[in-house]
């Protein structure tokens, strides 16, 4: 038998993006669900509702590690491997550099 679908190749930073949206949609649902019952006193409603802030926030705190690492990496393959050397800059940085030690040495040629 053959199977049509790709093998898992383990999770790329868009699906750590996707899957971290996907944490923070489901805990913003909880905590909705919980807050539209708040109105109803219930016991432990408080001790549920301060649990899915704590969750809420991780999950904001991972969404938001997710897609700053996400720009990272498309920051660094739009700017290519490397970045291009000046090297008129340097040619011209390392002439100056002689001059200075040329004018620094006296008659001997020590300076």
């Amino acid at each position: 038998m053959s199977n049509d679908q790709s093998p898992d190749t383990g999770p790329t930073p868009e699906n750590m993006v996707s899957y971290s949206e996907q944490l923070l949609n489901i805990s913003i649902a909880r905590l909705t669900f919980l807050l539209e019952g708040y109105g109803e006193p219930r016991p432990g409603l408080g001790k549920d509702l301060a649990e899915e802030f704590r969750g809420l926030r991780k999950a904001l705190e991972i969404a938001y590690h997710e897609r700053a690492n996400l720009q990272k990496l498309k920051g660094v393959e739009a700017a290519g491997t490397a970045p291009e050397l000046d090297l008129d800059a340097a040619r011209a940085e390392i002439g100056r550099r002689l001059d200075r030690l040329r004018a620094a040495r006296d008659r001997d040629g020590i300076s």
